[in-house]
């Protein structure tokens, strides 16, 4: 993998001042649950250390960690020797960033549009929404560059499945979040800027955004929320 480091997940907000507002606002209010605090604190603190370790021990955290396709690839001369040994990109892959900004926007949308759905699931099922979201991104960047070197960090992924949880959790349960045309438009705005206008930059070389990632974590956050939402009973039970 070299010494350079890999192209990063980015997590976009939107840009439309009303859809902002509305997030912001509907957020801001929440208490902050304490695995909420416990991700953006791992996050943050394993940029840190990474940058804290020896140039050495840098470069051996990339190539266990990252999402490299090739490694993955049976046929690759850099394939894993031990199939165990995939899990350690599929999970690590959240703690690995390219710079401080790219840990912090991370962190900073997982504090902000965290804390509703892990108040409404608590908290060992948000972190199973939170890893769904980050190996299911990872699967979608492995699957859609088969074979290539190029890598992948960042923990967008489980961030973009954070987002859809969020939306998810705006109502009483999803399907009446999904029935509203607001939170259609505003996560179909956030989806189509994190996969289709993030997806334009990086083919075109502007940047080098992992979209695949985002495609992933959007759709494993939203399959893992509403498989472990809470079911409201009736009188019937």
């Amino acid at each position: 993998m070299g010494c350079a480091r890999a192209p990063p997940h980015i997590a976009a907000c939107a840009t439309r001042h009303n859809l902002e507002q509305s997030l912001t606002s509907e957020a801001a209010r929440l208490p902050t649950p304490l695995i909420v605090w416990a991700l953006v604190g791992a996050i943050l603190l394993s940029y840190v250390a990474f940058l804290l370790a020896p140039p050495g021990e840098q470069q051996a955290i990339d190539y266990a960690l990252a999402l490299l396709p090739q490694r993955f690839d049976p046929d690759s001369p850099e394939r894993f020797r031990n199939w165990y040994e995939a899990a350690g990109p599929l999970f690590g892959h959240t703690f690995l960033h390219l710079a401080w900004w790219h840990a912090g926007l991370n962190a900073f949308f997982l504090f902000l549009l965290g804390r509703l759905p892990a108040l409404k699931l608590g908290w060992w099922r948000f972190l199973v929404v939170f890893f769904a979201s980050a190996i299911l991104g990872g699967v979608a960047f492995v699957l859609l560059n088969w074979g290539s070197d190029g890598a992948a960090i960042g923990a967008s992924t489980a961030a973009c499945g954070v987002f859809s949880a969020y939306f998810l959790s705006l109502r009483a349960n999803w399907l009446q979040s999904l029935a509203d045309p607001r939170i259609r438009n505003a996560f179909g705005m956030i989806v189509f800027l994190n996969v289709v206008v993030m997806g334009v930059v990086s083919e075109i070389g502007w940047f080098p955004i992992a979209w695949e990632g985002h495609l992933g974590g959007f759709v494993g956050g939203a399959l893992a929320y509403i498989t472990l939402a809470p079911r409201h009973r009736g009188p019937w039970g």
